[in-house]
């Protein structure tokens, strides 16, 4: 007998006006929350043509033609980035890639900073950091003075991972975290080292929140790509808890007790972030089979 067929997705209208307006399925998912293949699998049922790769292009700025042009006159980032708006790094990425050499207009010394002495009077013994925390001033004030007086970097001390973590650590629209830290691999996952021993930073965000330590991998749950910011990360224990809730309220049977390989999927089993399950160890020798055909 032909199975029942499926029931349509809750979000399969508004997946549908994304994908519509020329979003890529990484988009749509990150922008409602829900799983990469469920909209790729939208895509094909209503034919949904792909987003064709020349859309990924980076935008130019607004003030493209502007920033050129100073470029051209010699002006640094810096006083380009005031008169347009623009970041340093889009700015930075404009010299490079049009073949500008380094700025040739000086611009008017910037006028002392307030607390000029008592900075000064501390680069010797502490960092940027406790020192930008003991007198309430930005970092990079203390960055350019301590360049300025020519002393050499002296490394912040900790007295907890928490505290270096707090450091390294910058809010972002959203409620979001950015890390700004040392990042590693390919996927610039955020890592940290406290005492010479390694520490997570999206653990220790969980633990923030939490009180307790994390039972397998920590991820971020938000849209913001390595998000730490404690209420947005959770670990597997969590992840799925989340996730088999919202089967339930879908309506969605519990998966089998194995998958069609034969796996223990009390074990093995995972589930996407909208619910979709799947087998770990058979994505895991999929994984394996790929990397040995292209080695």
């Amino acid at each position: 007998m032909p199975g029942r067929p499926l029931d349509p997705h809750p979000q399969e209208q508004q997946i549908r006006t994304l994908l519509n307006e020329g979003l890529t399925n990484t988009a749509v998912a990150r922008r409602l929350y829900v799983g990469v293949r469920a909209v790729a699998g939208i895509r094909d049922k209503h034919g949904i043509p792909q987003v064709p790769r020349s859309a990924y292009r980076r935008q130019p700025h607004p003030k493209h033609r502007e920033i050129l042009a100073l470029l051209d006159e010699g002006y640094r980032d810096a006083e380009i980035r005031r008169r347009t708006g623009a970041d340093v790094g889009t700015i930075a990425r404009a010299r490079r890639e049009g073949g500008f050499g380094r700025p040739t207009v000086t611009t008017r010394k910037p006028r002392q900073h307030p607390r000029d002495a008592e900075i000064r009077a501390r680069l010797r013994h502490a960092s940027n950091h406790q020192i930008s925390e003991e007198l309430g001033v930005d970092r990079a004030a203390v960055r350019r003075i301590r360049r300025e007086a020519g002393i050499a970097y002296v490394p912040p001390r900790f007295a907890t991972a928490e505290e270096k973590w707090a450091s390294l650590v910058r809010e972002v629209d959203g409620g979001h975290l950015e890390w700004l830290g040392e990042r590693a691999g390919r996927s610039s996952t955020p890592v940290m080292r406290f005492r010479e021993r390694s520490a997570s930073p999206a653990g220790i965000a969980f633990k923030k929140r939490t009180g307790r330590d994390p039972v397998g991998q920590v991820r971020a749950e938000c849209d913001y790509p390595h998000c730490v910011a404690p209420a947005h990360v959770d670990d597997e224990p969590g992840r799925r808890r989340l996730r088999e809730q919202l089967r339930a309220i879908k309506g969605v049977p519990a998966p089998g007790e194995t998958c069609r390989h034969g796996h223990d999927q009390a074990e093995h089993g995972r589930l996407e972030q909208d619910g979709t399950a799947y087998c770990g160890a058979c994505k895991r020798d999929q994984k394996r089979a790929a990397r040995a055909n292209t080695a």
